[in-house]
């Protein structure tokens, strides 16, 4: 009887955050090193495979760097670098970030993506590489 009692109790909610917590502290730490270390020099970060093998920018190129100069205060110039990054990748994923610490610390099960989302953003990821490798955007997109 007493195991089916503790079988049914809800997560502590230590337990609760404990992913969540993990996740914010790999995103720190991430976002430091890109702050700290020069991803404008060789042998920091490996370069993009995409634009090495095909000669074409993925929707990821750039991201390092804005990142970087994010962390040191530049709005422009990381929005010059990739403005998909800036304006929907980032502040989406600390939004969710976010959204999962409050539901951990709230004890419910973390935030859920609408089915719209799900389909959006990657459409916009596909779009966004199509569009940075048209020739006449070239100047306004890629990095």
């Amino acid at each position: 009887m007493a195991d089916a009692v503790l079988a049914q109790a809800p997560p502590s909610p230590g337990r609760r955050l404990t992913a969540p917590i993990a996740a914010s502290a790999i995103a720190v730490s991430a976002w430091a090193y890109t702050a700290l270390a020069n991803p404008y020099q060789e042998g920091f970060f490996p370069s993009c495979m995409w634009l090495s093998l095909t000669g074409h920018w993925c929707p990821g190129c750039g991201g390092l760097r804005a990142v970087h100069e994010l962390a040191h205060g530049d709005v422009a110039a990381a929005l010059a670098l990739n403005p998909l990054a800036v304006l929907v990748i980032l502040p989406l994923g600390l939004f969710l970030l976010v959204a999962w610490l409050r539901a951990g610390w709230q004890g419910r099960s973390g935030p859920r993506i609408p089915v719209w989302a799900a389909v959006a953003v990657p459409v916009l990821l596909v779009v966004f590489w199509v569009a940075r490798n048209i020739p006449a955007l070239e100047p306004f997109l890629a990095p």
